[in-house]
């Protein structure tokens, strides 16, 4: 029962109702039915006499489309106006990807023309849509090819794809020495942590991976009352607010987050990323580039540029100054030109697997890269929702 409630509300959003009023003509004759026209389907009505001995008046009305109709006035018993009004269902057009998603579970264009499955080849309106006027923005469809959602997923009646959020996960507890509270998070404080899943070190594995909710999942049933303290990106996610068609907010798994950057990161990115779905090594050794002729980071954050900024937090750039992060006090460096995302697939007994979205470096190129990061080290989260 709990599946078939998940599919209802996960389906409700493909048609919308509306309150619809017709305009109509309607020619009653003394037999017969009468016949009933919408205004907005015809071009006039006109009256004349016919070209007969004697003449006879008549009524003429001429439709946009097909042949008009002729109704003599000594035939007709009326001629009257009427306002028609009802509720309609008026279909949704399915998502698609870079379409801004809501508070409420609905979607609104975002811009894309077209793109191919893998990413590549975006075509993108020359003048982006704006959010509906009144609407809160939680996020922007990433990914909504079936073939690359979790079983899980689809079982629970999240067939659209997935969304991920337009702000980041911010843990109130991950403070410095100096007081300041840190845009980033700390993944877990468990040195034995497994989410009973096992690591993910190949780059096939990393592509392979697309069930970021059930190793979530798995974390908050182990830890119980302790993820708090235990988990805090999988504590942090969780508790925020979500529409009800769609699932809670979860941390993408690697091949989530690998179909997102495709997505929305830029052709480059996407041709780069399409290379290494087959590299059966280790992808925080072959899965690089760092000469990209143009940055992921400022293409992911273009999806929000109409976004309020009270919806929406762009990807940033990190520097370390005297190691400790300071977001807010970049440098003009190429040391560490990118924002390092967290997924939840574990690279081994004390790293998980990260990406390094970049920005532009000095020379004006940028980079992509597969990467790790200790359990307990410092990375932007970037939660996804499947609806």
């Amino acid at each position: 029962m709990i599946i078939a409630a998940a599919a209802l509300l996960a389906t409700a959003a493909v048609a919308e109702t509306t309150t619809v009023t017709t305009k109509q003509l309607i020619v009653t004759p003394h037999e017969g039915d009468p016949v009933v026209f919408n205004i907005a389907d015809l071009v006039n009505a006109t009256f004349d006499y016919s070209q007969t001995t004697p003449p006879y008046r008549y009524i003429m009305i001429n439709p946009k489309e097909g042949a008009g109709a002729r109704f003599y006035l000594d035939e007709v018993q009326s001629i009257t106006y009427n306002e028609k009004t009802e509720e309609i269902e008026v279909p949704v057009a399915e998502p698609k990807v870079g379409d801004y998603y809501y508070s409420d579970g609905t979607w609104s264009d975002g811009g894309l023309i077209s793109i191919n499955d893998d990413g590549t080849s975006p075509v993108w309106a020359e003048e982006k849509p704006a959010p509906i006027e009144g609407k809160k923005v939680i996020g922007i469809v990433a990914m909504t090819n079936p073939d690359r959602m979790a079983q899980a997923d689809k079982d629970a009646g999240y067939t659209h794809g997935y969304v991920i959020s337009s702000t980041f996960v911010h843990d109130p507890g991950n403070v410095g020495t100096n007081g300041q509270t840190f845009t980033t998070v700390k993944y877990t404080w468990d040195e034995e942590y497994t989410a009973n899943v096992g690591p993910c070190v190949l780059a096939t594995t990393w592509y392979a991976d697309i069930d970021g909710r059930t190793t979530c999942a798995n974390a908050i049933d182990i830890y119980g009352a302790m993820l708090k303290s235990k988990c805090p990106a999988i504590y942090y996610t969780d508790i925020r607010e979500h529409p009800e068609t769609s699932s809670r907010w979860f941390i993408p798994s690697t091949g989530q987050l690998w179909d997102i950057i495709a997505n929305l990161c830029g052709s480059k990115t996407a041709s780069t990323m399409l290379a290494w779905r087959t590299v059966e090594s280790d992808a925080t050794y072959n899965c690089s580039e760092k000469s990209l002729p143009e940055a992921p980071m400022d293409i992911f954050n273009a999806t929000l540029a109409k976004v309020a900024d009270s919806d929406k937090e762009l990807l940033v750039r990190v520097d370390y100054d005297k190691y400790v992060w300071d977001p807010f006090n970049y440098k003009a460096s190429d040391y560490r030109a990118y924002c390092p995302l967290w997924t939840c697939s574990r690279y081994n007994d004390e790293a998980m697997c990260i990406f390094e979205v970049g920005s532009p470096k000095t020379d004006g190129s940028a980079m992509i890269e597969c990467m790790a990061e200790w359990y307990n080290g410092d990375c932007y989260l970037r939660p996804i929702l499947a609806f």
